[in-house]
């Protein structure tokens, strides 16, 4: 399985809205049994406070293993100089410092809780 992810400015998620017939993202939220980062532009147009707090809501719910930051920073702010003037690569740099961090301790190491928050087993969430 999936030991650790990260995931930068989760476009949408919260709307399923994304692909021509939408998606379940937010419904499999809890089939997601590694840890997972997830780190957003408070800023962000795509994912506004109440669509963070909408994931973040469903990521407790479903007792996932997770570590979230926000930033000051808009939506793509990783990207390249192309990128409508959003990129910073200051702020970039400290998040790939946290990436790294957790897949140094998680791949490398093999360090963490793999269980989830309450001790519930490898597998599938029922959330």
């Amino acid at each position: 399985g999936v030991s650790a992810s990260a995931c930068f400015f989760a476009t949408d998620i919260h709307k399923s809205s994304l692909g021509s017939n939408g998606d379940d993202s937010m419904k499999r939220l809890g089939d997601i049994n590694g840890e997972i980062l997830f780190i957003f532009g408070r800023q962000d147009s795509h994912v506004d406070k109440a669509g963070r707090d909408k994931i973040k809501a469903e990521l407790d719910r479903c007792d996932t293993n997770y570590s979230w930051i926000e930033v000051n920073a808009q939506h793509a702010f990783i990207r390249d100089e192309l990128s409508k003037g959003r990129y910073d690569p200051a702020i970039t740099k400290c998040c790939m410092t946290f990436v790294m961090e957790m897949f140094q301790r998680r791949l490398v190491y093999g360090l963490g809780d793999t269980r989830g928050l309450k001790g519930k087993s490898a597998g599938p969430a029922k959330c």
